[in-house]
Order: structure tokens, then sequence, then C-alpha cells
């Protein structure tokens, strides 16, 4: 009976597929198995097309994986060939993985037969010949030494790209709703779906929810997003989520991405973004105060509850002074009766003490002292923002100092140990310029006319809380992280998200608290 041999195709790239790669490997079995009066099996193939050995893939969930199961299962039978170009087609890893893999195929009673040079590999064969042994060992140190140096090579180019963003395109792709022009200069919006863009922007800011946006865009029947084989034929709600989710790109900002294996897993690690890359096809005063109420999806009405009218206007931002717990809005009395605040945490008997504040009094002292509101809210150029990017920088500073000093000690004698030392200063260095990037964008976004335009917004829904108090809850959540209602003192307490404060008197300090205070006096 015939031996039946199998052939092992992997190229790491599409472009070798299409080019001298399949050929030459096809090629070479069908010679090989014609020589030595094999019997080619056609019908049971195994290709991996454009997967890499280097991590060894292949093996894990590729082809050559799935040829070793069909050898335990007794779909290929022991004693059959498995035909590969080279050893460094079966992997690239460290040699001793390297090795491990052929060593278990070979203990399936499978021959291994390299084509460049007609070497059989078998159990026995490695086990007696120390040269069989040797040549694999070194075959395979040679082939993962080729792919670390490619991968440093790769990685350095990609580098001198990045640093050459701001002036110069990195790459053809880019989001849907633009277009690279002819000269590769840079990218050009697409009108009518930059327009869908800002208009799903616009839709998130007045709290239209992202089922509500879904649904209308495909009522209306707009066109999805993307261009020829990217381009679906309805809108998903996953879609929406993306577009309205950190995703900077819509202010023309590019977060390049790096793959980082330090771990022993592949994460995609956000190096530093670049700003102005990209056209914009959103504000950046309406692409932050999307952010501001995508923070907490849990705040947002959803269900029945999602077209009901707002309540109030704290909805969200109204904290406790004791426990710093969320204040919710309840009703005394019969038919709904009066509305008070008061911590949520006391109201389900789960600590804190009880005390209801009565909520027309808050709502009257934003609406009265709005002016008062605006006058005395803190610059955005200074405060928190500035204080957390003083500390950023500092930090920034220290690790390069760091990471050029453990570079230095690496030219002396290299040890795992402080590669290893290297690669986690790196990926916090990368960490900090990133927060660094956030920390300018934030700090941007909230001084000068962005800021000035916020607060006239704020004190324009304040005015009209009575009819609608959606648009003021919406100005005060993208402006405050908190609003602390003290009723010890009868102050209301604004927490501004850039920094800083600002304290309003709603009405009189408690009596006992101002006896207490009064008697400790």
């Amino acid at each position: 009976m015939t031996i039946k041999a199998y052939s092992y195709l992997r190229f790491s790239t599409p472009e070798q597929q299409r080019g001298d790669s399949f050929r030459r490997q096809t090629e070479a079995a069908v010679e090989y198995v014609a020589k030595h009066g094999l019997n080619l099996d056609t019908e049971l193939t195994f290709e991996d097309r454009g997967i890499s050995a280097y991590h060894g893939k292949n093996a894990e969930t590729g082809k050559l994986g799935a040829f070793l199961d069909a050898v335990k299962a007794g779909a290929v039978a022991p004693g059959s060939y498995l035909l590969v170009e080279s050893l460094d087609r079966i992997s690239r890893q460290f040699a001793r993985r390297a090795f491990r893999t052929l060593e278990n195929i070979c203990e399936e009673g499978i021959t291994v037969v390299t084509l460049c040079d007609g070497r059989e590999y078998t159990a026995d064969a490695l086990d007696s010949d120390p040269t069989a042994l040797l040549m694999s060992i070194l075959i395979f140190m040679r082939a993962n030494e080729e792919s670390v140096m490619k991968g440093r090579r790769v990685r350095a180019a990609w580098g001198a790209k990045r640093q050459n963003a701001a002036t110069k395109v990195l790459t053809s792709r880019c989001p849907g709703w633009m277009q690279l022009r002819d000269d590769r200069s840079g990218f050009d919006l697409i009108p009518d779906k930059a327009a869908v863009v800002r208009r799903i922007y616009e839709m998130a800011a007045v709290n239209i929810g992202q089922n509500k946006i879904t649904e209308i865009l495909n009522t209306e029947g707009v066109p999805v997003l993307g261009d020829g084989n990217r381009q679906g034929k309805r809108w998903y709600r996953s879609y929406i989520i993306k577009l309205l989710r950190k995703n900077p790109a819509v202010i023309g900002t590019y977060v390049p991405h790096e793959a980082d294996r330090s771990s022993g897993k592949r994460v995609r690690k956000a190096l530093t973004a670049v700003e102005g890359y990209y056209p914009a096809a959103v504000d950046p005063e309406l692409y932050e105060r999307v952010q501001a109420l995508q923070i907490d999806p849990a705040k947002r009405p959803r269900g029945r509850n999602a077209n009901v009218p707002i309540s109030n206007v704290l909805g969200g931002i109204a904290k406790c002074p004791l426990c710093g717990g969320t204040m919710t809005r309840v009703t005394k009395g019969p038919r709904g009766g009066k509305p008070y605040l008061v911590c949520a945490a006391a109201k389900a008997g789960a600590g804190c003490q009880y005390h209801a504040v009565h909520y027309d009094d808050v709502e009257r002292c934003l609406v009265e002292r709005r002016e008062e509101i605006v006058g005395t809210c803190p610059a955005g150029a200074g405060g928190e923002i500035d204080d957390q990017l003083q500390d950023i920088e500092g930090q920034i500073w220290g690790t390069e100092e760091g990471l050029e000093r453990l570079l230095d000690a690496i030219q002396g004698g290299r040890t795992s140990a402080l590669v290893h030392r290297v690669r986690e200063l790196e990926t916090a260095l990368d960490e900090l310029r990133q927060r660094e990037s956030e920390l300018h964008h934030r700090k941007a976004a909230t001084q000068g006319p962005m800021l000035a335009r916020r607060l006239d917004e704020l004190s324009d829904a304040l005015v009209n809380v009575a009819e609608d108090r959606m648009p003021a809850n919406l100005a005060l959540r993208s402006l405050l992280s908190s609003a602390v209602v003290d009723w010890r003192r009868g102050s209301l307490c604004l927490q501004w998200k850039h920094g800083g404060e600002s304290e309003l008197q709603y009405g009189w300090p408690d009596e006992d608290y101002l006896s207490g205070r009064l008697n400790a006096a």
C-alpha cells in the first residue's frame, strides 16, 4: 500500500500567497512525492494562509494543530509523511518551544520532511541521530532570530512613522466618514457621512438613547457608514456605542496602538494621541458634552422611563454630605405631596442619617442664583487639572530617567530581569503620556470660549427649568462632578469637573448643627 503524504503550507501575509511562496511550496511537494513514490493526499490539505508561526498560532488554533488532531483521531495514519518547505514553516517560536512542536508531530508516528534539503525527521532519528537533533534546534534558533529582528525593524519603522504622524499620513485606513486624498497628503470628510456623525452626536447630547438613535436611522433609511465590503445594510446599537464612547477620531484625533506581549498575551496598547491628524466631523464642545453623559450610563433613564420628564434637576449628581452617596428625590404626603431630597442609603435603611431637604428650595436657589453660579465658576486654565498635569509631567520625567538608566545598564550586560523592567517602564510611560494627552484635551475643553459657551447654555436652561428640567440637568452634569446638598449648613456645594468649587446658600443651617457649632465655639 502506497504511503500517504500530506502537504503543509504556511505563509504569514496575503502577498506571499499571490507571489512565489505558494507556488514554490506546492511544486516542491509534488516533485518530492513523485520522486519517492508517495501518494499526495489532495483532499485532506493543511494550509495556514496569512498566519505567523512566531507566536505558535498555527499549532494552537491553525491548520498545523488541525493536522495533529487528524492524526490523533485516526484520519491520518501513523507512518504518513508531512511535507513542509522548511522547519520555520512549522514554528518560529523560541527554539525550545519550536522543537516541542516538531517532537509532538514525530511522536505520533509521522515523518516530517523539509523539502528545501530533503531531510527527514522522525522520533527515532531525533533520538539516535545527534546531527538531526542539533540541526533542527539550530534551524529553529535562526528562524526565531530572524523573526525577532524583523519585528524590531517593523516596530522601529512604525515608530518613525508615528513620530511624523502630525505631518504625514501613517496609513490609508481611516473612519468611514472620510477618505484619503489622491496625493496622500491627508484626509477629507465625506460631507453626507460626516453630517450623519454630527447628527448622531446631536441626538445623544439631548439624551436620546442609543436604541432610539439606531431605530431613527434605520426607519429613515440613512445609509450606514463605511465603504465597499465594510458597509453594512442596517444600523446596529453596537456601532452607535462605538461611535459615541471615547472615539476621538470624530474630533480629528488619531490614537495609534501597538501590540504588547510582555504579559504573555497580545494586548493592544494605546500610544500618544495625535491631534489634528483627521479633519473633525464633530465640534469638540459637543464631543465633550456627549462624553460627560457616557461616563455613567447607569444614570441615564432607560426602558419605559426613558421619555418620562426629569423631575430632579440634580439627578445623578446630588450627593449626601455625610456618606457621599447619591441623594434621590422622594415625595411625602397625600397625592404625591411635596418633593424632598434624601440620602438613598438612609432611605433604604443601609446606614447614614435620614434627613429630608425641601427640593423646591434647592431648585429655586439654582434658578435665582444662576448668574452667581456662572460668575463663581473657576477658570478652566488652573485648578485641579493643572495640578494633575504637573504631577503627570513629573512622573513622565522620572520614568524617562529610570528608563535611560536601565538601557545603559543593559548595554553593560543584558539580563532577562532588566529587559522585563524596561518593558514595564515603557508600558507605564505610554500610559502616562496617554493620560497627559487626555488632561490637555480636557483642559482645552473647559476653558475659554468652550467653557463660556457651556455656562451660557446652563444659564439659559435654568431660566426654563420649570418647563423642562432635562436641558438643565444635562448642562449641570457636563460641568459638575457632583453637587453636595449639605442640609447641616443649608448650602449647596458645586464641584466643578475642571477643578474648584462654588458654594450657594439655599436655606438656613440645621438648628442642631448650628447649636452644636455655637456651643463648641
